[in-house]
């Protein structure tokens, strides 16, 4: 049975196809223990399905395998994680009071967490990744933005599989449009030009004509 990411890959190469070649072939069961044991953390099922499936992208190419962002290996995933746990440590970036959650109490007000796993990123330091640490409202395994801009975090999915799901419904939708880029392919949302258009996937998610 076709899992949530296996459809989001096929709705989204039938479009480009050119991001097929930018796919890595999935890890190893063993690769996914490792990282989980160097990261102290359990996956869910269905990040461990995704990584058996496909170890991130080529974070060369123009345009992410996620709407734009570029999908980390497991390597680039725990390096990421080690940085961000740097700056989890750090008490004046963490003050609640500089941080948002939408819904209120479902993410914990604060920069960095050590159980936010950065799935994907935009290339300037923000990420869309997994919660496995959520406030007293959220669910373990909810999808959620954070990193150097995001400083108002939202719940973008209450499940990978639930996002994955969201992301075929946008591919689907008219908001969806391939634009270029330097000559590359990549995502736009919300127009049909690349000047009206939204390039960037967390400013699409959370804005009010996102689909849902």
């Amino acid at each position: 049975m076709d899992n949530a990411w296996t459809i989001y890959k096929t709705e989204l190469l039938a479009k480009m196809p050119s991001l097929a070649e930018t796919l890595n072939p999935g890890a190893s069961e063993a690769d996914i223990q490792a990282a989980e044991s160097e990261m102290g953390v359990t996956f869910p099922d269905a990040m461990k399905a995704l990584y058996l499936a496909n170890d991130g992208d080529n974070e060369e190419a123009a345009c992410g395998m996620i709407l734009g962002f570029h999908f980390h290996s497991l390597a680039d995933l725990q390096s990421e994680w080690e940085s961000e746990c740097e700056y989890a440590d750090d008490p004046d970036l963490n003050r609640e009071s500089a941080f948002t959650s939408e819904p209120a109490g479902c993410i914990k007000r604060r920069y960095a967490d050590k159980k936010w796993l950065p799935l994907c990123n935009d290339g300037g330091g923000n990420y869309i990744g997994i919660d496995l640490d959520p406030d007293v409202n959220g669910k373990i395994g909810q999808i959620i933005n954070f990193g150097r801009d995001e400083h108002d975090k939202v719940v973008l999915a209450e499940s990978l599989d639930a996002f994955f799901a969201r992301l075929t419904r946008i591919i689907r939708s008219e908001d969806f449009f391939v634009g270029e880029f330097d000559g590359e392919e990549v995502v736009f949302f919300g127009a049909d030009n690349e000047e009206d258009g939204c390039a960037h996937l967390t400013e699409y998610l959370v804005s009010e004509d996102s689909v849902q």
